[in-house]
């Protein structure tokens, strides 16, 4: 249905894409696509936008594939065909293959309307990307790089983590937090979804083998997986793993509080200034020094607002 957001007061999604051709070992896409990438031509795309626009008067589109930015020349043909629509636009990528993308690309899709585009930057540690077998060229200083890229063009990076690796989770843990800093001093605009690492059943996973290896088992009945525990382990809110101590929980809970006070996301369109300066001025403190522990006082706002969380409700 045609709805209101962050990218305009029409907005529709498309998915111009099947599967992804990379195969990293915490993603589900790979067993279900098998590395393959199947796309609609960019023309193809530009005139299915263009219909939208006709027909449904639309300012913004989602583009929900798994990876949007696998090619390139069809990146760069689409958004020249769509420049002047007055269409804002988001997507999927990853950091090592839109940092390859040349400047020229960069400028056309900033004046196609590219607002922001959604990247797994998924830990602050080199040797934990190396493990989820991210493939690519993908490293910390590559994000770091590409954020400040972004800064210049004008379009949000969207990064998503997962924090709480084994074997060391609270290393993990600190580590990407301390890396998250460097991201924001970097690129404030810089918008961040975090969540808690949990296992897919992929096979010849280092990260499974590791997960198994400390106590994880996968439930074996139709109607474990569908528990209430299950529905927050598939959505990496909360999951009951082996290694993720409820200490090291409440690290990643409370540090959340934090930096979303800080910087309460540019995707909540019904956030008031007022309080969007409110949640700064109570926060500050605690991040500028860092004491993330027990913020009780920015929950009991953040539960008094109601405001978005995009790990849990996206925008």
């Amino acid at each position: 249905y045609v709805g209101s957001s962050y990218l305009g007061q029409r907005v529709l999604s498309h998915n111009s894409s099947f599967g992804c051709p990379f195969a990293c070992n915490f993603c589900a896409v790979v067993a279900l696509a098998n590395r393959r990438w199947l796309p609609e031509s960019a023309q193809r795309v530009a005139d299915i936008v263009t219909h939208l626009h006709d027909r449904w008067r639309i300012d913004g589109l989602e583009f929900h594939d798994m990876d949007f930015f696998v090619h390139e020349a069809r990146t760069a043909e689409f958004a020249e065909r769509i420049t002047g629509k007055g269409i804002n636009w988001w997507g999927l990528g990853r950091v090592d293959t839109l940092m390859s993308y040349a400047d020229s690309t960069w400028e056309t899709m900033r004046r196609s309307g590219a607002k922001m585009i959604f990247m797994g930057a998924e830990s602050g540690d080199d040797e934990t990307l190396k493990r989820m077998n991210k493939g690519g060229k993908s490293s910390t200083h590559m994000t770091l790089a590409l954020v400040e890229r972004m800064k210049h063009y004008g379009i949000v990076p969207e990064l998503s983590f997962v924090l709480g690796n084994p074997p060391d989770p609270a290393a993990d843990i600190e580590a990407t937090i301390a890396f998250i800093r460097k991201l924001k001093h970097i690129n404030p605009a810089t918008e961040l979804v975090l969540y808690i690492y949990t296992p897919v059943p992929q096979e010849g996973s280092i990260l499974l083998d590791e997960a198994t290896r400390l106590g994880f088992r996968f439930p074996e009945t139709l109607e474990a997986w569908a528990s209430p525990e299950w529905a927050k382990f598939s959505m990496r809110r909360d999951p009951s793993t082996p290694w993720f101590k409820d200490t090291t929980r409440r690290r990643v809970r409370d540090f959340e509080a934090v930096i979303n006070a800080y910087y309460p996301t540019v995707t909540d369109i019904r956030l008031h200034s007022n309080w969007r300066h409110l949640l700064k001025a109570l926060s500050g403190w605690r991040y500028r020094f860092e004491l993330y522990d027990w913020p009780y006082e920015l929950k009991a706002l953040q539960r008094l607002i109601h405001y978005r969380r995009p790990e849990t409700t996206g925008f």
